[in-house]
């Protein structure tokens, strides 16, 4: 059986050990769930990876998969029909590094290493019906606007590009923070994002559009949620977005993982800061076109509704169907930075009737001087299937003042109820 109790993975994490949310980290398959995230130890950046065995509940010793370049370098984790392990990690504008395991549901041993691609960044990874890996990833560029590309590998052959699907509409620098599950049916692709642009790289002035679109056919073609085909790659302007946000305007939006219900309707959280605080909403595709959303931080324990809840987490269903969101809350003053202030913790919203009702608690204990941030939720990502108790892991510890900071941060483990 799976272990009730929270679990220290790990006690020399990275400031990022357990970003970026889009990159799955936790497969669970066959009485095992393998979990991944990006240590820290004294000889720098390293992917580790441990495994809980239902039957005993027990965790392996750490493993190291590889290295990566800095704390953007985390890794994305899938699993095949077979069992076989698939994860990929190191670039932080880069080309990524990809290996497969030697066995079946067996986290101890790696095959040869394989590169792919140019300056990318970012990893989200699933795996098709037929063994082929799905991929996106952030493209940077030195003089044109940044892109978010999609790459496949099949079985037995190399990573190819199969092209870009979103681009940004300004020259500097832009992050798509893009999230994607299969359809029930496993072929049919949703892919949300929220994408973040600057127009002003000096001022540090930031566009947000948040989002969704689809695939009928594993990434091959990509239209808006009503069927209107998209011209790749797509702009903010022509994706029909949920929400958008300006910091010129004292607004900004963010977003986490998203999640298919069993029905297959999209389900995807959001966040819009002002200088008054923050809200998370969950948004809920209509079947008749736009999206039911609520408000998140009404259901919050009544001493924490007046925090801001500036979204990190993400939307997942358990085996039954329960609906399961996990989002930080924030101790925040206005004027203060949000990414890694010390007074973040994480809430868990539950919901028995898709979102009429919830329950909320806290999971972690609040310590003024420590955030609790980052959660990273198991997600399906093509034959992991979700257990009764879907887990998390999150980052105890500061984000560190630069890329390359070696930190001694809490990497934990937490089924959710």
């Amino acid at each position: 059986m799976m272990s009730p109790a929270p679990f220290l993975l790990s006690a020399t994490g990275s400031g990022r050990a357990s970003a970026y949310l889009e990159s799955g980290k936790i497969v669970t398959f066959r009485g095992r769930t393998h979990v991944t995230w990006l240590d820290t130890p004294p000889e720098g950046f390293r992917i580790k990876i441990r495994t809980l065995h239902h039957a005993s509940g027990q965790w392996s010793p750490a493993v190291t998969v590889g290295e990566a370049v800095d704390n953007h370098g985390g890794p994305a984790l899938t699993v095949d029909a077979d069992g076989f392990l698939h994860i990929v990690y190191y670039s932080h504008h880069h080309p990524f590094r990809y290996h497969r395991s030697v066995r079946p549901n067996d986290a101890t041993e790696w095959g040869a290493m394989e590169q792919f691609g140019c300056d990318l960044t970012y990893p989200t990874l699933l795996c098709a019906p037929d063994g082929t890996l799905v991929l996106s990833a952030r493209r940077s560029f030195e003089k044109r606007p940044w892109e978010l590309e999609v790459w496949t590998k099949a079985p037995g052959r190399p990573w190819t590009r199969r092209g870009a699907v979103l681009r940004s509409r300004q020259p500097n620098y832009s992050q798509f923070a893009a999230s994607m599950v299969w359809a029930p049916d496993h072929r049919r692709l949703f892919l949300s994002f929220r994408i973040y642009e600057m127009p002003d790289y000096e001022k540090k002035d930031a566009v947000t559009a948040v989002g969704c679109i689809t695939s009928p056919d594993g990434g091959e073609t990509w239209t808006r949620l009503d069927g209107a085909p998209l011209v790749l790659p797509a702009s903010a302007d022509e994706v029909d977005p949920i929400v958008c946000g300006d910091s010129r305007e004292g607004r900004i939006a963010d977003t986490g993982s998203m999640a298919l219900s069993p029905a297959g309707v999209p389900h995807l959280t959001y966040s819009i800061k002002t200088p008054q605080g923050a809200e998370t909403f969950l948004a809920v595709a209509n079947p008749d076109g736009g999206w039911r959303q609520i408000c998140l931080n009404q259901f919050l324990p009544m001493q924490f509704r007046d925090w801001a809840m500036v979204h990190q987490g993400g939307v997942a269903f358990a085996a039954e169907g329960r609906l399961m969101v996990v989002g930080t809350l924030q101790n925040l003053w206005a004027g203060e930075e949000a990414w890694g202030h010390p007074g973040t913790e994480i809430a868990q919203f539950t919901s028995r009737d898709d979102g009429a009702n919830f329950t909320a608690e806290l999971l972690t204990t609040p310590d003024p001087k420590v955030p609790h941030w980052l959660p990273n939720l198991e997600k399906p990502t093509g034959f992991n299937v979700m257990p009764a108790q879907p887990g998390i892991i999150y980052t105890a510890g500061g984000a560190g003042a630069g890329l390359g900071d070696v930190l001694s941060n809490q990497v934990w483990w937490r089924p959710l109820a």
